[in-house]
């Protein structure tokens, strides 16, 4: 897929609040083969080809004519929102390996007969030619029972990715559920307390 995008001639707080207001996104592109070029790019256009090649996809950024390849290497969005605010894209050029975030996540979940997962790492680091890089791990727990865990050298990669995060970080671990039976016992020392005076007991005993 292809996008159009502008070089931005203005920048600066004023130069991106208008140029939101028009429903344009204001980006930066930079790589191997390119040095750091602020532009904007359509929001919806963007959105709607984010959508189609997914979050780390590859798609084409025409700038004036000229041609990159990029994917998405950083995303930054409104404090109380999901909209975005600003991207960074990474050019690339064909067979060039770069370091790029892969995230990770959990499926299955639902067919685990006992236990919980305990999701540690969001995401890892691998170097990868972008068009071969997968848009995400997925970690099929469903056979998983208390006490196993999933490290990073764990997962599968694509042919020829190198890992670059730790190898035995903790991705996930099936532990048990907490028992709470014990908070519905008494604390020690309540069985010991003394029953409630029952004021005017006596004199109606004395009577």
């Amino acid at each position: 897929m292809k996008i159009l995008a502008e070089k931005r001639t203005t920048t600066g707080t004023s130069a991106s609040k208008k140029a939101r207001a028009a429903g344009k996104l204001p980006a930066v592109i930079y790589g191997s083969s390119v040095e750091s070029l602020p532009v904007l790019v359509d929001l919806k256009e963007f959105e709607d080809t984010i959508r189609a090649v997914g979050a780390n996809g590859v798609f084409s950024l025409d700038i004036d004519g000229e041609v990159y390849k990029v994917f998405v290497k950083d995303t930054a969005s409104y404090a109380l929102t999901p909209k975005l605010y600003h991207i960074d894209l990474q050019a690339f050029t064909a067979g060039e390996k770069v370091t790029m975030t892969i995230p990770v996540y959990v499926v299955g979940e639902e067919n685990i007969k006992e236990g919980n997962v305990s999701q540690s790492i969001s995401e890892i680091d691998i170097e990868i030619a972008p068009e071969e890089a997968p848009t995400s791990f997925d970690i099929d727990v469903s056979s998983l029972e208390i006490g196993d865990s999933v490290v990073v050298s764990d997962i599968e990669l694509p042919e020829g990715a190198e890992l670059l995060s730790e190898e035995d970080l903790t991705v996930l671990s099936v532990l048990a559920p907490e028992d709470i039976s014990e908070d519905l016992e008494p604390t020690e020392g309540a069985a010991d307390m003394p029953e409630p005076e029952v004021i005017g007991a006596d004199e109606e005993d004395e009577e």
